[in-house]
């Protein structure tokens, strides 16, 4: 999805010197991106064996129920998807911190949408697939934020290739919109990020909080609200990263800002998907993480050259 998001703002920027900078960026940003899912996958293979267990049935479980639930409040009682989601995971980490994470990956699932054809059917089916993928996935890319996200995400994409979900269409904002989202998203990942962290309230509370407040106060502030929090909330994701991954509030502002360009970019693709802004984020983290670790290995090859 990063590659498309890319490819949207670069068809959106004109020709010349705006998509040889595209070029440029992207060039980056598929570098990055490939060094930390390599390390990653690497790692992750590194496990001896994998076995599943009493809280693995009971995140799948969690994972599965919430996707329906969230669906249903967002759009049978019509509180919108961002704040249904944030509710539902907002709820789930206070009824109990154990099963917290996995019903907030399953709420992703239920922010799908009837403009992707949803239907509670489809959104439970989505919510079932992306439980197994959970429990798969429980001991790779730890500590990255929007790996809930993707998990969801790749629940609606299978159940789309059986034709339960069919992507809407959109369209890349106006810059002038496209601006303020970014710079919402630049904000909202480090401020969630200060709450989870600093302030250790955990990350699901602090995107759901994030979440919620956006997706409460954006729609009647902003001409374009509904998109604002969205995007706020996509950024959210990514601030539920470890210090161990993005390590600060800097490193943060860089991948919440990398997640608005996402979002502005991907904004044509897979429209009503249930776990796409989740799938942005996670792919804005792995970026940041791989341009940190390449700037960390070219620092001393820089200090060689000048004290050499």
């Amino acid at each position: 999805m990063s590659v498309a998001a890319a490819a949207g703002l670069a068809g959106g920027a004109g020709g010349g010197p705006n998509l040889l900078a595209g070029a440029v960026v992207l060039a980056v940003g598929a570098v990055s991106l490939g060094a930390t899912v390599a390390r990653e996958t690497r790692d992750a293979l590194r496990t001896d064996g994998f076995g599943v267990t009493r809280t693995d049935l009971g995140n799948a479980t969690a994972v599965a129920a919430a996707a329906p639930i969230t669906y249903a409040l967002s759009v049978r009682v019509g509180v919108g998807a961002v704040v249904a989601s944030a509710l539902v995971g907002l709820c789930a980490h206070l009824l109990t911190e154990t099963y917290g994470a996995p019903a907030y990956c399953g709420s992703f699932v239920g922010m799908a949408t009837p403009a992707a054809d949803a239907e509670l059917g489809s959104v439970a089916a989505a919510g079932l697939v992306a439980s197994g993928v959970f429990v798969a996935a429980k001991r790779a890319f730890n500590g990255f934020g929007g790996k809930l996200g993707t998990t969801a995400f790749v629940g609606c994409l299978s159940v789309a290739a059986l034709g339960g979900l069919t992507p809407g269409a959109g369209t890349v904002p106006k810059p002038a919109v496209a601006t303020g989202l970014v710079a919402a998203a630049a904000v909202a990942a480090p401020v969630t990020y200060l709450v989870s962290v600093q302030l250790d309230h955990g990350p699901v509370v602090a995107s759901a909080v994030v979440g919620l407040a956006a997706g409460l106060v954006c729609p009647p502030l902003f001409a374009a609200g509904d998109a604002v929090a969205a995007v706020a909330f996509c950024a959210s994701f990514a601030g539920m990263a470890t210090p161990e991954r993005i390590p600060g509030p800097g490193a943060m502002l860089l991948a919440g800002g990398t997640a608005g360009v996402a979002f502005v970019g991907a904004a044509p693709y897979f429209v009503g998907f249930g776990g796409k802004l989740g799938t942005i984020a996670f792919a804005a983290c792995l970026v940041t993480a791989g341009a940190l670790s390449l700037g960390r290995l070219l620092a001393p090859a820089e200090s060689d050259a000048v004290t050499g």
